[in-house]
């Protein structure tokens, strides 16, 4: 994980129009899916797994969404993930969806509130270095997080290891 100096730094560069969040993420076509899970809750495994499909990888273990200044929602890489990757050609793509993941069987994808998604986001302390910032800056965090589950639909994904995950984001 990267240190909190630099998380901080990034969360505090994208604030109020954007949060650092404990997640990967995937593109396709241009549009990003982001996964949200605990430490060891299958994030990166899950990255990985579509990554070596048709999918882009985008980020792992942390990743930026802002808004930009022409409207649009936008998942980015933190710095270290291009050397993670061992790549330069890793860009970032607007947003289209949110998943929470588990490990399990049966797989299944199922919707979920905006309401619960942010609880469930909170629950699960999604924001980097969230307690290195300042009361004013976790309220812009926390307004952002609310607005971000407002404007894109979210779901609970889950898969088994010997699923191909990709088969539940269609």
């Amino acid at each position: 994980m990267m240190d909190r100096f630099i998380l901080r730094a990034q969360l505090r560069a994208v604030l109020p129009e954007g949060v650092v969040l404990h997640a990967s993420s995937v593109a396709e076509n241009d549009a990003a899916s982001i996964f949200l899970a605990m430490s060891g809750g299958g994030k990166s495994t899950i990255m990985s797994r579509l990554a070596v499909e048709h999918f882009g990888a985008i980020a792992d273990d942390s990743a930026v969404i802002s808004q930009g200044t022409d409207g649009l929602v936008r998942c980015l890489p933190c710095g270290s993930m291009k050397q993670n990757m061992g790549t330069e050609k890793i860009d970032g793509a607007v947003l289209k969806e949110i998943y929470f993941v588990e490990k399990g069987s049966p797989g299944f994808r199922y919707r979920i509130s905006a309401e619960y998604a942010f609880y469930r986001a909170v629950k699960l302390s999604s924001i980097m270095a969230y307690g290195n910032i300042l009361p004013e800056e976790q309220k812009q965090a926390i307004a952002f997080l609310k607005k971000l589950f407002k404007l894109f639909p979210a779901f609970i994904i889950r898969y088994g290891l010997q699923e191909d995950p990709g088969i539940f984001l269609q």
